[in-house]
């Protein structure tokens, strides 16, 4: 007798984020009978995530409640409050940062406690949240501060984001001093030459932006009892990993010194294989992302990762088989050559041509400037929002912190950004936005890559 196929709940919420689907349309996409898709899709409704409506005798149709992704718009220490307890999967958010950016009256204040407060709310147990924030100390510093006390844990490592195309702000001294000169109708004092090179303050170019990591407190004893109760208090990192700068030689005819194959090919039974080999997928992901290969100080370096002689296995540009005399075991010497740039290490340009979905790939295939280009940013409609994020970015964090079918918030929407990565790699999402004027803008970037999609 076959073994029964178990379903992920997430498989059925996936399929209908697109759009509502009858009982049948489910069953043959999931690839299941009628009767076991009526028995996830109940347990779902009674769950209160999805909704079932009745079209006639013999159809019915099934949505996600909040279905078409709602925008909120209003303060959203008061949207939230129409979102349930812990219904929420991660929020990812690019919030005011409180220095007044481009004198614009939303920024010149952190984010509420309030609104804090709600987020974490929300947020299901041992769920994250990455929140964008100024690198500047004490900003940064009130910000964290404000996040514990509004219920989040903070006992993580931030991300640092670096680009290579921020605009200084800082004033020349000996200019101003000029100004208030010609202002006053006075000769040029002798300060003027004086100070030449000065600047007020201590402004330097911004070519980094911090995302601070954080997590609503665990309800279970511990990350694994956590995982096994909702999935959560975990971070998919093996995802995140960042690309070699070069293409990984794979084992070739059977000469995968790690499978059955290869053994009997070659009469070994008892090879020995070591944890330190490179991986295939790429780096490990650190707490440093690098845009526009900003880290390019002008050298090129070749890398050369090469495991001790009692290694064995695969995934490199070279291999060498030879036999270890210490233990009378066959061994394979694994290497790995690549060049370029010291960006190479925290490429997110890199990652993003390599991770997305087949679809967004063809949509999105010339994304390597650090900050959104005109193309991105007015892909859907004319968008003139001043701190439009990169959707490759977004889509980094939405991809470390959750799973296709996973509901997504973004308390602050700005102009859709987070939304539309949420959207393009399956997840559910909700925005809060203050300013009703944006709301155009995101309803374009959030949902029309919805119509394109085929699922």
């Amino acid at each position: 007798m076959p073994a029964k196929r178990i379903f992920n709940v997430k498989d059925f919420l996936a399929l209908l984020h697109v759009r509502p689907l009858s009982t049948g349309d489910i069953a043959r996409k999931i690839r299941c009978n009628r009767g076991t898709a009526l028995k996830y899709l109940k347990e779902l409704k009674a769950k209160k995530q999805v909704l079932e409506t009745r079209i006639s005798n013999t159809l019915n149709l099934w949505k996600l409640t909040l279905f078409g992704n709602p925008i909120l718009i209003g303060d959203c220490a008061q949207t939230l409050k129409q979102l349930p307890d812990e219904s929420i999967d991660l929020i990812v958010c690019d919030p005011p940062y409180g220095y007044r950016f481009m004198n614009l009256d939303w920024d010149k204040a952190l984010p509420s406690l309030d609104a804090l407060k709600e987020c974490c709310r929300v947020l299901k147990a041992g769920a994250f949240a990455f929140f964008m924030c100024s690198s500047r100390t004490d900003l940064l510093w009130r910000m964290g501060e404000r996040l514990e006390k509004a219920g989040f844990e903070t006992g993580f490592s931030n991300i640092a984001w670096c680009f290579s195309t921020g605009l200084p702000k800082s004033a020349n001294v000996s200019k101003l001093l000029n100004r208030r000169a010609e202002a006053e109708n006075t000769s040029i004092t002798p300060e003027v030459k004086k100070f030449e090179g000065s600047f007020g303050g201590n402004q330097l170019k911004p070519a980094m932006e911090h995302i601070i990591v954080c997590m609503k407190s665990l309800s279970a004893k511990t990350y694994i009892d956590q995982a096994l109760k909702n999935g959560k208090g975990i971070s998919w990192l093996e995802d995140c990993r960042i690309p070699y700068s070069c293409d990984i030689e794979k084992w070739k005819g059977g000469e995968n010194p790690t499978s059955a194959s290869w053994r009997r090919l070659e009469g070994k039974k008892d090879i020995q294989i070591s944890n330190n080999i490179p991986n295939e997928k790429g780096r490990f992901p650190a707490n440093l992302l690098v845009s526009d290969d900003a880290l390019n100080n002008g050298k090129m370096t070749r890398g050369n990762n090469k495991p001790s002689a009692r290694t064995a296995g695969a995934g490199a540009l070279g291999q060498n088989k030879g036999w270890n005399s210490h233990n009378n075991k066959p061994t394979v010497h694994v290497t790995v050559n690549d060049s370029g740039s010291y960006s190479r290490f925290f490429d997110l340009d890199a990652w993003f041509k390599s991770k997305l979905p087949p679809e967004a790939e063809k949509t999105y295939p010339a994304l390597i400037v650090s900050k959104p280009s005109k193309g991105e940013k007015n892909r859907y409609a004319e968008n003139t929002h001043p701190t439009v994020k990169p959707l490759k970015l977004m889509s980094y964090l939405i991809t470390m912190g959750s799973r296709e079918g996973d509901l997504v918030l973004d308390p602050y929407a700005g102009s859709g950004t987070t939304l539309e990565a949420a959207n393009m790699l399956k997840r559910r999402f909700i925005g809060c936005e203050l300013d009703p004027k944006w709301k155009p803008v995101i309803e374009a970037r959030a949902y029309m890559r919805t119509k394109a999609m085929n699922v």
